[in-house]
């Protein structure tokens, strides 16, 4: 049953809006949707976000006509929670009419299917993972199918379809015969990112240790013990974990039995907009996705262009749309997903070779030259205008 502040809760949000925009988790933190939410505020466009995090209610965003309304996170996990989640998603919607609904994940798209049809709206769908070949579903046929059936069912009422990588792109046109797939990559927005000292700092390094960076959640499949392994066996060198995650207390205990306090530390995850100039106090950057499913073999993470954007060479998975890049621009190195030996050896030669990294730091800017903000911004915005004027 809807809770009394529930209710009022839906009733305090806009009746009308030109797009409502919903996201499985808080998009006050999630770099992607704020991206895209500030592109879509600068067209002059009231929008409304319905997202889960604390404090329940009605919030600003900080961005101009964006109003956010906060439910909160059901219990649960899996399809269990996607099905708690749906309903308070397509509870909240009740109230609300719009011109686009755009789900910014496949667990909202459901509900906001049922309300674009309600309304005879647009519908958009940001396929920002290929959810269907998610680590959560390997080995797990029945989560598979769940999320295939669900993605099937309502993808292809989408009006149009975003996604992050060529790669992911091509696997939906040809699984769901789509013809309105749009390419957005996780490019940050531009910041001055000059390199500072601010991690040095923080952390009391001295001037001749190499800071190697890994940003993000630490999760399941993301290499998190196979690069705490390697710090075994390199020398001269400090990994940082700047952010959460549900393996970060397995890690940090990891870390006090392998005995490597002093060359492993954990700091917390900053807000996106202070991102950038805290990066470019690392010397290399690490992004170690395992090998384990479609979706990480087609990632293009946020970090990869975050460290590029902020003048930091990458070491990285062998994996195919990260290594094209990275040894197209030669900007760093891919090491085999899943080996800690090779990336303690990768880490080595960094360290130890500083004209090999002054090299790749050299290189960053050519990335940015091809793969840029205002290029995935206006093909955003391109594919989005038309829904709005139709």
């Amino acid at each position: 049953m809807q809770s009394r502040e529930h209710r009022d809760l839906s009733k305090s949000v806009h009746q009308s809006v030109d797009i409502a925009f919903a996201l499985t988790g808080d998009p006050r933190v999630n770099s992607r949707a704020l991206r895209q939410l500030r592109l879509l505020s600068e067209l002059g466009l009231k929008i409304l976000v319905l997202g889960l995090g604390t404090p329940v209610g009605v919030a600003s965003m900080n961005i101009k006509d964006v109003t956010l309304m906060c439910l909160p996170r059901p219990p649960g996990s899996g399809p269990q929670f996607f099905w708690r989640n749906h309903r308070q998603f397509k509870s909240a919607l009740k109230q609300v009419k719009s011109k686009v609904y755009h789900a910014s994940d496949l667990y909202t798209l459901p509900a906001m299917r049922q309300a674009a049809d309600r309304h005879h709206a647009r519908l958009v769908f940001d396929a920002r993972e290929l959810y269907t070949h998610l680590p959560s579903a390997t080995r797990r046929p029945w989560v598979r199918t769940t999320w295939e059936v669900i993605q099937h069912l309502h993808i292809h009422r989408a009006n149009c379809v975003y996604t992050v990588s060529e790669s992911i792109a091509h696997h939906l046109k040809k699984k769901h015969n789509a013809q309105n797939v749009c390419l957005m990559r996780n490019i940050p927005a531009p910041q001055a990112a000059t390199s500072t000292r601010t991690l040095r700092e923080q952390l009391a390094l001295p001037p001749d240790v190499t800071i190697i960076l890994h940003q993000g959640n630490l999760q399941k499949h993301r290499g998190a013990a196979m690069m705490v392994e390697a710090m075994l066996h390199t020398e001269n060198a400090v990994l940082v974990f700047m952010g959460h995650g549900p393996l970060r207390p397995d890690t940090e205990h990891l870390v006090q039995n392998l005995g490597l306090q002093s060359k492993v530390r954990f700091i917390d995850p900053v807000p996106p907009e202070k991102l950038l100039s805290v990066t470019a106090s690392a010397d290399l950057g690490l992004t170690f996705l395992e090998d384990c499913c479609l979706n990480h073999r087609y990632a293009l993470p946020n970090k990869l262009f975050e460290y590029i954007a902020a003048g930091v060479p990458v070491v990285a998975s062998d994996l195919p749309e990260i290594s094209q890049i990275i040894q197209r621009f030669n900007v760093g190195c891919v090491v085999p997903a899943g080996n800690s030996r090779a990336l303690a050896a990768a880490f080595n030669r960094a360290v130890s070779d500083t004209e090999l990294r002054h090299t790749w730091v050299a290189n960053t800017p050519g990335v940015q030259k091809v793969f840029n903000f205002t290029t995935e911004s206006e093909r955003f915005t391109a594919a989005y205008l038309p829904l709005l004027n139709g």
